[in-house]
């Protein structure tokens, strides 16, 4: 699972042909409803849980997902309730982890072969929730980051906000690395090349401009 994890990531990859239809699952609250995609065949095989932004799931899940799935890997994208009454999705917050790997338990899956991906808020989450699962987190924002203490984890991070991401403690297993000319939400749809800045990044802070890499550069490449 450690392999799987190494770089967001598989953006390069390629996308899975006759994708199965997705299942929606409603999980106990935080996680709320969800959206499962799974390859055709296997058992007990291994999954990543997937946790939005703040104002929850808008699709940016949607490459991370289909490249997984070439890998045989299943993907929970958590945060498809409308969070329109509260201030941010309940899904992007480490609590929702629990209760997510609970029912992949119940259903089946291999937890102990379980990763997290968080998008901004739900980066910061699935950093404080890792307990030694493996964990990446896109954009959180590096001021009063919460890091695992042990477990692999990787932290991106917009090169336009990283200054504070200098200053984290690191130790091995846990890779924090700055994407020059990135800003929040680069994968959000519609803010990638051809058509940059055409999206609004959901965030802690409501709604903020995203920005894709500078020209000629990818979060996948170095």
């Amino acid at each position: 699972m450690r392999t799987a994890f190494v770089l967001p990531l598989l953006l390069l990859a390629g996308t899975a042909g006759g994708e199965p239809p997705p299942e929606h699952p409603e999980l106990p609250r935080p996680a709320g409803l969800a959206r499962l995609v799974r390859p055709a065949e296997g058992t007990a095989m291994p999954l990543v849980i997937l946790l939005p932004d703040a104002l929850g799931e808008d699709g940016r899940a949607e490459p991370y997902v289909d490249s997984l799935l070439v890998r045989g890997i299943a993907t929970l994208a958590l945060g498809l309730d409308d969070p329109r009454d509260e201030p941010s999705d309940p899904a992007a917050t480490p609590e929702a982890v629990a209760p997510a790997l609970a029912w992949a338990a119940e259903n089946g899956f291999a937890v102990g072969s379980t990763g997290l991906l968080g998008f901004g808020l739900g980066g910061r989450a699935v950093l404080a929730a890792a307990s030694g699962r493996p964990a990446v987190a896109l954009y959180p924002g590096c001021a009063a980051l919460r890091l695992p203490e042990e477990g692999p984890a990787l932290v991106l991070q917009g090169g336009d906000a990283a200054d504070v991401c200098a200053t984290l403690p690191t130790r091995p297993g846990l890779e924090i690395r700055a994407i020059p000319g990135a800003g929040h939400g680069w994968d959000v749809p519609g803010a990638i090349s051809p058509v940059p800045g055409a999206a609004a990044a959901r965030s802690r802070r409501g709604r903020v401009a995203a920005r894709p890499p500078g020209p000629g550069r990818h979060p996948g490449r170095g």
